[in-house]
């Protein structure tokens, strides 16, 4: 009926099956927010106040689409502020997560004014 290799060979395929889903689904966790989250530095260059996105400039040909969720915190100095305060030119760190269709979530954005060079 069943010889003790093809059971083993089985066995073996079925091991390494549950290894790749469960090294993948770690991959994603990771990339959709799971862990620490990144940081990116620049310039305010673009606003949706509707959608709550932002565009962020660190150098010429490096550019930065954020989207803040509701829970994101919009800082200034330690103080909390409103998405609708962020000007362009306003300099950011934005902390942010990875999703896994390629776009940034931001959980953090804290910002200097435009002018500002310290709080």
């Amino acid at each position: 009926m069943f010889s003790r290799t093809n059971i083993k060979t089985v066995l073996t395929l079925a091991v390494a099956a549950l290894f790749v889903v469960a090294f993948a689904y770690q991959a994603s966790a990771y990339s959709a927010g799971g862990s620490t989250p990144f940081t990116y530095t620049g310039k305010i260059v673009g606003l949706d106040n509707d959608h709550r996105f932002v565009t962020v400039q660190a150098g010429e040909n490096d550019t930065l689409l954020f989207k803040l969720d509701d829970s994101a915190a919009v800082m200034q100095c330690n103080m909390n502020e409103h998405f609708g305060d962020l000007k362009i030119g306003d300099h950011v760190t934005v902390s942010y997560f990875e999703e896994s269709n390629g776009g940034y979530i931001a959980s953090e954005l804290d910002w200097l004014p435009m002018g500002m060079t310290r709080c």
